[in-house]
Protein backbone atom coordinates (compact mmCIF):
# COMPACT_ATOMS: atom_id res chain seq x y z
CA UNK A 1 0.00 0.00 0.00
CA UNK A 2 2.81 2.20 0.62
CA UNK A 3 4.71 1.23 -2.51
CA UNK A 4 1.42 2.39 -4.06
CA UNK A 5 0.88 5.25 -2.60
CA UNK A 6 4.55 6.56 -2.98
CA UNK A 7 4.31 5.26 -7.00
CA UNK A 8 1.00 7.34 -7.25
CA UNK A 9 2.85 10.49 -5.78
CA UNK A 10 6.03 10.41 -7.95
CA UNK A 11 3.83 9.67 -11.08
CA UNK A 12 1.72 13.14 -9.80
CA UNK A 13 4.62 14.76 -9.24
CA UNK A 14 6.32 14.02 -12.97
CA UNK A 15 2.73 14.82 -14.39
CA UNK A 16 2.56 18.21 -12.70
CA UNK A 17 6.13 19.43 -13.41
CA UNK A 18 5.51 18.28 -17.23
CA UNK A 19 2.44 20.74 -17.21
CA UNK A 20 4.23 23.35 -15.49
CA UNK A 21 7.30 22.84 -18.10
CA UNK A 22 4.83 23.37 -20.96
CA UNK A 23 3.24 26.30 -19.69
CA UNK A 24 6.45 28.07 -18.61
CA UNK A 25 8.49 27.94 -21.40
CA UNK A 26 7.91 29.05 -24.86
CA UNK A 27 7.89 26.40 -27.47
CA UNK A 28 10.84 27.83 -30.01
CA UNK A 29 14.29 28.33 -28.74
CA UNK A 30 14.91 31.39 -27.24
CA UNK A 31 17.76 33.05 -24.94
CA UNK A 32 15.14 36.16 -24.01
CA UNK A 33 11.84 34.39 -23.20
CA UNK A 34 9.68 37.61 -21.96
CA UNK A 35 6.25 35.72 -22.18
CA UNK A 36 5.50 32.10 -20.92
CA UNK A 37 4.24 29.44 -23.13
CA UNK A 38 0.80 29.68 -21.92
CA UNK A 39 -1.92 32.51 -20.21
CA UNK A 40 -4.84 31.57 -18.12
CA UNK A 41 -7.86 34.22 -18.84
CA UNK A 42 -10.33 34.44 -15.84
CA UNK A 43 -12.94 36.26 -14.91
CA UNK A 44 -15.04 36.77 -17.87
CA UNK A 45 -19.17 36.19 -17.39
CA UNK A 46 -19.60 37.92 -14.37
CA UNK A 47 -21.38 40.74 -16.35
CA UNK A 48 -21.97 41.83 -20.05
CA UNK A 49 -19.60 43.04 -22.49
CA UNK A 50 -20.27 45.17 -25.70
CA UNK A 51 -18.36 44.31 -28.55
CA UNK A 52 -16.74 46.80 -30.94
CA UNK A 53 -15.52 46.54 -34.58
CA UNK A 54 -11.59 47.10 -35.42
CA UNK A 55 -13.58 50.48 -36.81
CA UNK A 56 -14.97 51.74 -33.71
CA UNK A 57 -18.22 49.85 -34.30
CA UNK A 58 -20.38 49.30 -31.78
CA UNK A 59 -22.00 45.69 -31.62
CA UNK A 60 -24.97 44.64 -29.73
CA UNK A 61 -24.15 44.07 -25.93
CA UNK A 62 -23.57 40.09 -25.46
CA UNK A 63 -26.50 38.41 -23.74
CA UNK A 64 -27.76 35.61 -25.53
CA UNK A 65 -24.05 34.02 -25.54
CA UNK A 66 -22.16 33.80 -22.19
CA UNK A 67 -19.02 35.51 -21.94
CA UNK A 68 -17.54 32.55 -19.81
CA UNK A 69 -16.17 30.79 -23.18
CA UNK A 70 -13.69 33.34 -23.40
CA UNK A 71 -11.95 31.76 -19.96
CA UNK A 72 -9.47 29.22 -20.96
CA UNK A 73 -5.40 28.59 -21.86
CA UNK A 74 -3.94 30.73 -24.64
CA UNK A 75 -0.95 29.49 -26.06
CA UNK A 76 1.44 31.67 -27.30
CA UNK A 77 1.85 31.86 -31.78
CA UNK A 78 4.91 33.21 -32.51
CA UNK A 79 3.80 32.11 -36.48
CA UNK A 80 0.33 33.60 -36.10
CA UNK A 81 -1.73 34.28 -39.31
CA UNK A 82 -5.26 35.34 -39.90
CA UNK A 83 -6.48 37.20 -43.35
CA UNK A 84 -8.55 39.88 -41.28
CA UNK A 85 -5.33 40.25 -38.80
CA UNK A 86 -3.88 43.52 -40.41
CA UNK A 87 -7.07 45.65 -40.07
CA UNK A 88 -6.24 46.12 -36.79
CA UNK A 89 -2.27 45.62 -36.56
CA UNK A 90 -0.81 47.12 -39.31
CA UNK A 91 1.99 45.20 -40.93
CA UNK A 92 4.81 47.37 -40.09
CA UNK A 93 3.57 46.73 -36.68
CA UNK A 94 3.68 43.29 -36.14
CA UNK A 95 6.96 43.44 -34.74
CA UNK A 96 5.54 44.86 -31.40
CA UNK A 97 2.78 42.00 -30.58
CA UNK A 98 2.75 38.98 -29.30
CA UNK A 99 -0.33 36.74 -30.03
CA UNK A 100 -1.86 33.95 -27.63
CA UNK A 101 -4.39 31.85 -29.61
CA UNK A 102 -6.99 30.46 -27.59
CA UNK A 103 -6.14 26.66 -26.81
CA UNK A 104 -7.78 24.66 -24.52
CA UNK A 105 -11.39 25.48 -22.32
CA UNK A 106 -12.08 28.66 -24.54
CA UNK A 107 -13.65 29.41 -27.50
CA UNK A 108 -14.94 32.32 -30.11
CA UNK A 109 -18.63 33.68 -28.98
CA UNK A 110 -19.25 33.81 -32.96
CA UNK A 111 -18.02 30.20 -34.46
CA UNK A 112 -20.17 30.46 -37.58
CA UNK A 113 -17.51 31.44 -40.52
CA UNK A 114 -14.82 29.15 -42.56
CA UNK A 115 -11.68 30.79 -40.16
CA UNK A 116 -12.87 31.72 -36.92
CA UNK A 117 -9.89 32.50 -33.96
CA UNK A 118 -9.89 33.71 -30.93
CA UNK A 119 -6.63 35.50 -29.42
CA UNK A 120 -5.39 37.24 -26.79
CA UNK A 121 -3.12 40.10 -28.39
CA UNK A 122 -0.10 42.09 -26.08
CA UNK A 123 0.69 45.37 -28.11
CA UNK A 124 3.67 47.45 -27.10
CA UNK A 125 2.56 50.54 -28.81
CA UNK A 126 5.30 52.37 -27.38
CA UNK A 127 8.04 52.24 -24.88
CA UNK A 128 6.31 53.23 -22.16
CA UNK A 129 2.68 51.93 -23.69
CA UNK A 130 1.83 48.03 -23.22
CA UNK A 131 -1.97 46.86 -23.16
CA UNK A 132 -3.78 43.64 -23.81
CA UNK A 133 -6.71 42.84 -26.28
CA UNK A 134 -8.74 40.22 -26.25
CA UNK A 135 -9.75 39.85 -30.14
CA UNK A 136 -11.81 37.48 -32.46
CA UNK A 137 -11.72 37.52 -36.03
CA UNK A 138 -13.36 36.30 -38.44
CA UNK A 139 -12.22 35.95 -41.90
CA UNK A 140 -15.89 35.89 -43.75
CA UNK A 141 -16.91 38.70 -41.25
CA UNK A 142 -15.77 42.46 -43.33
CA UNK A 143 -16.25 43.61 -39.57
CA UNK A 144 -13.22 41.17 -37.82
CA UNK A 145 -11.51 41.84 -35.98
CA UNK A 146 -14.18 42.44 -33.07
CA UNK A 147 -12.59 43.48 -30.20
CA UNK A 148 -14.07 42.23 -26.45
CA UNK A 149 -11.70 43.77 -24.17
CA UNK A 150 -8.89 45.01 -23.76
CA UNK A 151 -6.60 45.68 -20.62
CA UNK A 152 -5.36 49.77 -19.02
CA UNK A 153 -2.08 51.16 -20.70
CA UNK A 154 1.14 49.94 -18.70
CA UNK A 155 3.97 51.69 -18.45
CA UNK A 156 5.96 48.33 -18.29
CA UNK A 157 5.39 44.92 -19.75
CA UNK A 158 2.77 42.98 -16.72
CA UNK A 159 0.43 40.25 -17.07
CA UNK A 160 -1.45 42.35 -14.09
CA UNK A 161 -3.11 45.01 -15.76
CA UNK A 162 -6.73 45.93 -14.89
CA UNK A 163 -8.97 45.35 -17.71
CA UNK A 164 -12.51 46.97 -19.21
CA UNK A 165 -14.79 46.92 -21.70
CA UNK A 166 -14.16 48.74 -24.87
CA UNK A 167 -15.64 51.79 -26.40
CA UNK A 168 -16.22 53.12 -29.77
CA UNK A 169 -13.83 56.06 -29.80
CA UNK A 170 -17.08 59.04 -28.74
CA UNK A 171 -18.41 60.43 -25.95
CA UNK A 172 -21.41 58.29 -25.22
CA UNK A 173 -20.03 54.77 -24.77
CA UNK A 174 -17.92 54.70 -21.97
CA UNK A 175 -15.48 51.98 -20.55
CA UNK A 176 -16.53 49.80 -17.64
CA UNK A 177 -14.07 48.12 -15.11
CA UNK A 178 -13.90 44.59 -15.19
CA UNK A 179 -13.03 43.47 -11.84
CA UNK A 180 -12.76 40.16 -12.17
CA UNK A 181 -11.29 39.78 -15.11
CA UNK A 182 -7.43 38.64 -14.87
CA UNK A 183 -4.39 37.12 -16.58
CA UNK A 184 -2.60 34.28 -14.80
CA UNK A 185 0.48 32.07 -15.99
CA UNK A 186 2.87 29.86 -14.82
CA UNK A 187 5.22 32.11 -13.79
CA UNK A 188 2.81 33.27 -10.67
CA UNK A 189 4.07 29.51 -9.23
CA UNK A 190 7.54 31.42 -8.47
CA UNK A 191 6.18 34.54 -7.21
CA UNK A 192 5.92 33.47 -3.49
CA UNK A 193 3.47 36.52 -2.86
CA UNK A 194 0.73 35.21 -0.94
CA UNK A 195 0.57 32.76 2.85
CA UNK A 196 -0.78 30.64 0.20
CA UNK A 197 1.74 30.02 -1.85
CA UNK A 198 4.40 29.70 1.15
CA UNK A 199 1.65 27.06 2.70
CA UNK A 200 1.58 24.75 -0.71
CA UNK A 201 5.46 25.10 -1.11
CA UNK A 202 6.11 23.92 2.60
CA UNK A 203 3.77 21.70 2.13
CA UNK A 204 5.31 20.07 -1.19
CA UNK A 205 8.71 19.75 0.44
CA UNK A 206 7.74 18.42 3.72
CA UNK A 207 5.99 15.61 2.04
CA UNK A 208 8.65 14.97 -0.42
CA UNK A 209 10.94 14.90 2.76
CA UNK A 210 8.68 12.27 4.12
CA UNK A 211 8.22 10.07 1.56
CA UNK A 212 12.10 9.91 1.10
CA UNK A 213 12.04 8.75 4.34
CA UNK A 214 10.01 6.33 4.40
CA UNK A 215 11.54 4.90 1.11
CA UNK A 216 15.05 4.56 3.36
CA UNK A 217 13.08 2.88 5.93
CA UNK A 218 11.89 -0.20 3.95
CA UNK A 219 15.03 -0.61 2.19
Amino acid sequence: MAASAQALFIGSLVVSLLVLMWMAVPTEQSLMAKFPNVIIVQGFGSEPIEPVTFDNDTRPELREVSPRALNGLYQWDPLFYHKTFDRFVPWESRGQTEVFSCTLLCGALNSTGSDVRLVLLHWSMEAKKHLWYLLELNADDASSPIILARSKFRKALTFRSPWTTVTDGGDVMKARDLKDVYLLTAWDAFRFDTPVKWGCTAAIVAMTAFMWLQREKDD
